[in-house]
């Protein structure tokens, strides 16, 4: 058992207290491989596949020969369904299809808490002592990351629960999202350089993934 410490940081970016946070969570050995597997499966499903083109039995249009197949010194065609003829069936078009890829839940779950593992022993885990916002305002919001070091980077804000205050002073700034933790996964973790918390935030994830 490792003993893994977080600081518990201010507004202003002043170290307040220092917590104990879960091994199980941040203190796992990075499983490439399985990271690797996930994100195959995550991009892949964020797939569409809705492109479709028709073949000549879907285009609309009749199913009688134009003319005669001899005599009229026209070359012979059999319906003007035909891929050769302007608005004709497509041949070898794209159709649409499911891309879909499964992975079992047990490996979801490892694939986030290897990531989050992963950003914590690369020192990009902050925890705040609260956001303690009372308006949406955009300009506070960049203050307090600017009081964090965390203006301007890629930085993923995780919340335990619905905040508006939160969601829309955040909306506006570049390269900074926020998350549910109920919603939560591996590739936002490693789709964002920083991660934060805030104290209910971390109580929250470590009730949750906590070995029963």
């Amino acid at each position: 058992m490792k003993n893994l410490v977080l600081d518990i940081l201010n507004k202003d970016g002043s170290k307040l207290e220092e917590i104990n946070v879960s091994d199980n969570i941040f203190g796992r050995e990075l499983n490439s491989d399985l990271i690797a597997q996930y994100v195959r499966v995550y991009l892949t499903n964020q797939r569409v596949g809705n492109a479709h083109t028709k073949t000549r039995g879907e285009v609309s249009g009749a199913g009688k020969k134009p003319w005669k197949q001899k005599g009229t010194g026209r070359a012979r065609v059999g319906s003007i369904r035909s891929p050769l003829w302007v608005k004709g069936g497509i041949t070898h078009g794209p159709r649409s299809k499911t891309f879909r890829l499964e992975l079992p839940k047990k490996m979801r779950v490892a694939a986030l808490l290897n990531v989050l593992s992963a950003r914590f022993n690369s020192q990009n885990i902050k925890l705040l002592d609260s956001f303690n916002l009372n308006e949406n305002r955009t300009k506070n919001f960049e203050s307090l990351l600017n009081g964090l070091n965390l203006l301007g980077t890629k930085t993923l804000i995780i919340i335990d629960s619905k905040n508006d205050n939160i969601i829309k002073s955040a909306r506006n700034l570049d390269r900074v999202s926020v998350k549910m933790l109920s919603n939560l996964n591996a590739y936002d973790v490693l789709n964002n350089t920083n991660i934060l918390f805030d104290k209910n935030s971390i109580t929250a994830l470590e009730s949750k993934y906590e070995i029963k």
